[in-house]
This record gives C-alpha cells, structure tokens and sequence, in this order.
C-alpha cells in the first residue's frame, strides 16, 4: 500500500461497462462516458489529475421505475480528490442539479449537494413521486456518513398493498448441503457490509396531493414527516393528516373525516398508528367505521347514531335490516364482507389506469344521493395550484355540479359548490386540533 503508483487510464465508451463494477443490482446507467486520468503516489494516498464527462447518460432503477434522462456530467481529478462541477438531469417535467468533491485516499470524505426541481423520482404501479428540496451528502471522521436535507412533495401516490400478497412466503426447516470442504456459515461466513453506514435527517413535507388508495382507501393526505435513523435502519417520525377521501366497504362508500391522521413513532419496522374515522347514512342511521391500532394489524369497529350494536349496524349497512332478518345466504356474504377488511384491492384498476392517463388529481365514483338529486356519478378533480382545487360531478341523467375549494390558510378554507339541480353555496370552515 506504500509503493509508487504510476500510469494512467484512457475510457471512451459505454457508461453500462464501467457500472457493470459496481456490482449495483436493479439499477443501470446507460449512455456514453469519456474518462482520463494519470495516476501518482501510493495506493494508499493517490493522486490523480484528469477529467471524466458524459453529456447524454441514462439512469433506470427497476424498483421505482426512476428514468433520469439527459444527464451531462462534467469532473476533474486533482490531486487526491474528484471534483465534480456540474451534474444535471431531466427526472419526468421536473430536473436533477449537483456538484461536490469525493476524496480518494483514506475514508473517502465527501461533500456533495442536490438539488431536485419537480423531479419525477418514482414512477411504478404501487408508488410515484415527485420531489423538490435539497440533500446534502457529507463524509467525514469527525462527523461519519451522513444525509441531510429537507424534501417537499409536490404530488406522491402510494398504492397499500397487502403484506401477504406482496411477499414470497418463506420455507421453515429448510437446510442446505454444503459441499465437501465449505466453511459453515457459524464460522462467520457472511456477506461483505456496505463501505458506509449514512446517517439519515431528512425532512419530508407535502401540503397536501399525498394520495394513498387500496384496502378500500381513495384518500389525499398532507404530511410532516422525518426519516432519521441509518440507510441500512431508516426511521420515519411524523404524521400524516386527511386533506379529504373516501373508504369503501361492502359495496357502500364512506365519506372520511378531515381530522383522520397516521402518525410514525420510529422504530426499525414501519408500522404507524392509525386514528382514522369516515362516516355515512343508510335506512335512518348514520353509521361511522373507525380505524386504529396500527398498519399491520388494523383495528376496524362500527358506531352509528342513534347506537345500536356493531353487528346490527353491520347487518343495516349490508342489507338495510337487523341480524335476525338475515338468511343463510346473507350470513356467508356478511362472512365475506368481514374477511374484505383483511384483504387487498389488487388486480385490475381501470380508473386509476384512466386516471393517470388524463394526468387529473382525483378520479372517483360517487354513490347515488336522493337529496341532491344525483344519480350514480363520475367525480373529478384537479389542482389549479396548490391552495386551489376544482372537481367536476356528474352523472349519466343530466346532474352536473362543481366544487371548489381555497386554502386561505392551514386552518380556514372557502368551500362554494353549484349543481345544475340544487343551486349555489358557500362556506367557510375552521379546523385546528388541539
């Protein structure tokens, strides 16, 4: 490690080469990359001078469905560090900047920042993203590996998939044979740790446009959170608050309260304590489900006003009548009904297919209302901007209404809606937990 290094590296070709040694999986970088370098000093303390650029690079991550496309980078090689001017992306609409040093000798230090605008960093069926906010990325003695910064999401959409049908069931029991002569796996035999263990502080923030469905959840939350912890450990710390959405269950869809939240404590697993609540009418009764406990293991009761037990309240929003008026038949699909509150939507999802086809916010369909005079109808919505939200209702018999809402603050906002059947409103409403 003490002996003069000398010579030099000439590379002008594909950057899937070069990656191809990173021995990174589910990722790639595709396009050209010039890289030159002369070498000096000693394997322990190198000193290199030379430039690398690329002006049309391709990176792909197969779990999210990240495309960062058009991306020019542009370094030089001084003495013991790589120096790293520019670096920018296209990430959908939205774009990627950095810039940075990375040492080369002993611990590698570094000081890196990026900047994302609007960037598009998750693209897949169950999880899409997009993000504006800065990290810092920083290496030291002194201070150990870490990630810092601050992220706002402009819109973000989590599908909740079921834990059971996500996974591969494992087999208990099972041995393998070693061959003749391999070390045991007890004798410390085990799979090389990554260089750097990053610490992580980064905070996470939408104003609302966090989109959550599946389970029978169509719901848009704001969010405060903050991921602490390491890379390999990450904690997420925070809550998420119901901006607006609707539950289904049993073929009835109920409208959610605005003052549902999820809150992270932290913790090595994921699993956030639920305080969520959403209410509708059936037959006279206004019926309430409540969800708590935590993510993992929900805890799913029924109220209603006036008060009758849950499993009349069940039986009336099922089949409009009490237990004992139910037949056999009725039973095995209140049975079923029951097992839906464990199970996962899945399959096939033509509105969200349509919806994200059209690029709108919101895409949802609303049970008949007598009251109002409409039928089974199409709502949807959109985002003029961030403080203003627009959705359009209509049905198959002529109904048509529009609703919009105005943040005129975190607390107070003005509601006005006017339908072609029942005339114009508006209000104003104030709410603030305490």
């Amino acid at each position: 490690m003490a002996a003069p290094l000398s010579g030099g590296v000439r590379y002008a070709g594909p950057a899937d080469v070069l990656w191809t040694l990173t021995g990174i999986t589910g990722q790639n970088v595709r396009g050209g990359i010039a890289v030159a370098a002369d070498m000096a000093g000693t394997p322990r303390a190198p000193q290199l001078t030379g430039v690398v650029r690329a002006t049309s690079l391709r990176y792909e991550n197969e779990t999210y469905g990240t495309a960062l496309t058009n991306i020019a980078l542009q370094g030089r090689f001084t003495q013991a560090r790589l120096e790293i001017e520019s670096l920018s992306g296209r990430a959908g609409r939205g774009s990627v900047t950095g810039r940075g040093t990375i040492g080369l000798g002993d611990g590698f230090p570094m000081a890196l920042t990026a900047r994302f605008a609007e960037a598009q960093l998750a693209r897949s069926d169950a999880l899409g993203a997009t993000v504006s906010g800065d990290l810092a990325i920083t290496n030291s003695r002194a201070e150990g590996a870490r990630i810092t910064g601050t992220l706002r999401l402009p819109e973000a959409r989590y599908e909740v998939i079921r834990q059971g049908q996500a996974e591969v069931a494992e087999l208990t029991g099972v041995r393998r044979k070693r061959p003749p002569g391999a070390p045991d796996e007890a004798e410390g035999n085990t799979a090389a740790t990554p260089a750097f263990n990053w610490q992580l502080d980064i905070a996470v923030r939408t104003d609302n446009q966090l989109y959550v469905s599946g389970m029978g959840l169509e719901a848009e939350f704001s969010s405060d959170l903050r991921v602490r912890g390491t890379a390999r450990a990450p904690e997420v710390v925070g809550e998420m608050r119901v901006v607006r959405g609707t539950y289904s269950f049993a073929g009835r869809r109920f409208t959610l309260a605005d003052n549902g939240v999820i809150r992270f404590n932290g913790g090595r697993e994921v699993n956030p304590q639920l305080a969520i609540s959403a209410s509708t009418s059936v037959e006279g009764v206004s019926a309430t489900v409540t969800i708590a406990g935590r993510a993992r293991n929900p805890d799913v009761s029924f109220s209603s006003t006036p008060a009758l037990p849950q499993d009349e309240v069940l039986s009336r929003l099922l089949f409009g009548g009490p237990v004992t008026s139910l037949s056999p038949t009725q039973a095995i699909q209140l049975a079923a009904a029951l097992n839906s509150l464990r199970g996962a939507g899945g399959g096939l999802n033509p509105l969200g297919k349509l919806r994200s086809a059209t690029g709108l916010s919101r895409l949802r369909i609303l049970g008949a209302d007598k009251a109002a005079g409409r039928g089974t109808a199409l709502a949807a919505g959109q985002y003029i901007s961030n403080n203003i939200y627009v959705e359009i209702i209509t049905d198959a018999r002529g109904f048509t209404a529009t609703q919009l809402e105005i943040s005129l603050s975190r607390a107070l906002s003005l509601l006005s809606s006017t339908g072609s059947f029942g005339g114009s409103n508006a209000a104003l409403r104030y709410s603030r937990d305490y």
